[in-house]
């Protein structure tokens, strides 16, 4: 061999490392295999894994999905509609041993015959069941949407310390932790429930495209028995610890009697629907008040309302107060660290002392009477989402944490 001659050998062996440079990175042309899992088929988790497969990256990504049919199968069908693989695991809402082993059994038999890169685990109960069954599985990119860590603090103080613990336990198998705000971010690190260089604060986006353009007075107002001239002051959103509709209703009898024409309406289910109910009815404010537990089209009731209210203990921003900041509808919403990200006082919204009744109904009188600010109010809100809040800036956010997640757990292999 010649100082001129090719060295073959050395040619084979710089080929053989940049093909096992291809595997490491996947193959040219094969897209990031992606397991979403979720119990509910209602709420945030739902609209936002929607939101996800409608959007995501088809040429990168390849989602399918895990969910639960225990609450019906619409949800499920509904999902099919979006072109992914869905396979059905049972998920009960509360811990439950048996169940719980076999919902872990039947998911570790999907992931290892999938191949998985990445698992997205949508909620705490998906978590839970998730966490242990990637780790069995093998499957090192672990991604951990928790769509509200404020239910966690809401337990009785024993079972508080208990949900924690188990938490910190199982952010040990979790890749990254995925936060819709920065106070939530700082929460998971004051409980220290996972790594501080694994929490990614993403902010959620809305979708403009499945916001209401128009809708049915008539037909929304005739759903919900009441004529076409009544106001509507809605709150959207499963009535659960933290929300706080006590202080809404209370503050509503110093508001609907001197103006008749407003209803107040609790748009969503929960814990706390017959407390609503029942509370009207001591207040007296039972004819104005309007309880109507799940509504699909809950989005075009917040469309047809002149006022949008949160009224809440602790937390947020939610996803609905965005959606009605989205539509321009003037905000009331109480004045937490969650919800200071996204309002403004008086100029995106105005901020109401947590728990205080005069001052919630002061703010529903002024913005009633005042509709000139109303309308200043909600137009600056809308132009604030269209700015900070997109689904496109959202996506890219996901996208990232998935990006990171997924180089480092092929760095460990």
């Amino acid at each position: 061999m010649t100082p001129d001659t090719p060295d073959l050998f050395s040619s084979l062996g710089k080929l053989a490392t940049r093909m096992r440079r291809a595997v490491r990175r996947g193959r040219p042309g094969r897209r990031v295999r992606l397991l979403h899992v979720i119990r509910p088929g209602r709420g945030r988790e739902a609209k936002q894994l929607r939101m996800l497969l409608r959007h995501i990256d088809r040429d990168r990504f390849e989602p399918m999905v895990v969910a639960s049919s225990i609450e019906g199968r619409e949800f499920l069908d509904e999902l099919r509609a979006y072109e992914v693989e869905v396979h059905d695991v049972p998920m009960h809402a509360s811990l439950n041993g048996p169940e719980d082993l076999a919902a872990m059994q039947r998911l570790m038999a999907i992931l290892r015959r999938g191949h998985f890169d990445i698992i997205h685990l949508h909620g705490r109960k998906a978590a839970f069941v998730g966490r242990p069954a990637a780790r069995v599985a093998n499957v090192g990119a672990v991604v951990y949407t928790p769509h509200g860590l404020r239910r966690l603090e809401s337990h009785h103080p024993r079972l508080r310390g208990f949900h924690i613990r188990v938490e910190r336990t199982l952010g040990k198998f979790t890749g990254a932790m995925i936060c819709a705000s920065q106070h939530e971010t700082d929460t998971a690190r004051r409980l220290k429930l996972i790594r501080p260089d694994r929490i990614h604060t993403v902010r959620d986006g809305v979708d403009f495209e499945e916001l209401p353009t128009s809708a049915v007075n008539i037909d929304v107002r005739k759903s919900l028995g009441i004529n076409v001239a009544t106001r509507l002051i809605t709150m959207v959103g499963k009535l659960d610890a933290p929300k706080d509709p006590g202080t809404l209703l209370r503050a509503s009898r110093h508001v609907l009697v001197p103006q008749p024409r407003n209803h107040i309406v609790l748009v969503g289910n929960g814990d706390m629907i017959d407390f609503c109910r029942d509370l009207a009815g001591q207040l007296d404010v039972r004819r104005q008040v309007i309880c109507t537990d799940y509504r699909s089209d809950a989005i075009r009731i917040a469309f047809t309302s002149a006022l949008h209210v949160q009224s809440i203990r602790e937390g947020g921003p939610s996803l609905s107060l965005l959606e009605g900041m989205a539509m321009g509808k003037p905000l009331i919403a109480s004045d937490t660290p969650g919800n200071r990200e996204v309002v403004e006082h008086g100029k995106t919204g105005v901020l109401v002392p947590v728990g205080d009744e005069r001052f919630m109904s002061g703010a529903l009188l002024k913005l009633i009477e005042d509709r000139e600010l109303a309308d200043r109010l909600g137009e600056a809100a809308r132009e604030y989402v269209t700015r900070r809040h997109t689904v496109k800036g959202w996506i890219r956010g996901i996208e990232s944490v998935y990006a990171h997640v997924l180089a480092k757990s092929r760095r460990r292999r």
